[in-house]
């Protein structure tokens, strides 16, 4: 008879329990990015929230977790070059702010200029991080109640929009 015909169920079961422990994995630091460096990470969020700003109406896009969502978007990206476009976008745009002393806004609006010829990786990025921007912040809370003052499946006692003229 072998040494696992002999194991009772009590040290059968502390056997897997020893199994399972040496298979853990580290538990991520919350709060941090799942795919970007905490330095693209920075980047990011800073870039989303010039795009779009908090204001007097709502905040932006920094507390809607714009880049948040857009970092779990591209780690559970199947398609590798949608995780190498941002890398190298986030780089181009990056390479853009140096020397430290140049203004982030003044960037993003020389990019935004050049979105219907767009010629660099910087150009052709802003597109995808101001769409990406976008439909993350109107899709959150924070912009579709927020920002739009959208009030979900209600019936209206009166119409509150916005007459096409």
């Amino acid at each position: 008879m072998s040494a696992f015909e002999k194991m009772d169920r009590r040290e059968a079961l502390k056997l897997a329990g020893g199994a399972l422990l040496c298979l853990q994995l580290p538990a991520a630091e919350p709060g941090a990015p799942l795919f970007f460096t905490r330095d693209e990470f920075a980047l990011l969020d800073k870039l989303t929230e010039l795009i779009i700003p908090a204001d007097e109406h709502s905040p932006g896009a920094h507390a809607a977790g714009v880049a948040a969502y857009i970092d779990r978007t591209v780690a559970e990206a199947y398609v590798p070059d949608e995780k190498t476009s941002w890398r190298k976008g986030l780089a181009a745009i990056g390479e853009l702010l140096q020397p430290s002393d140049v203004q982030p806004a003044d960037v993003l609006t020389k990019l935004a200029a050049k979105e219907k010829d767009p010629q660099t990786e910087a150009e052709k990025f802003f597109t995808q991080l101001k769409q990406t921007t976008a439909f993350a912040y109107y899709s959150s809370s924070v912009g579709i109640h927020q920002e739009m003052g959208y009030l979900g499946n209600v019936i209206l006692q009166e119409f509150r929009g916005y007459e096409a003229n």
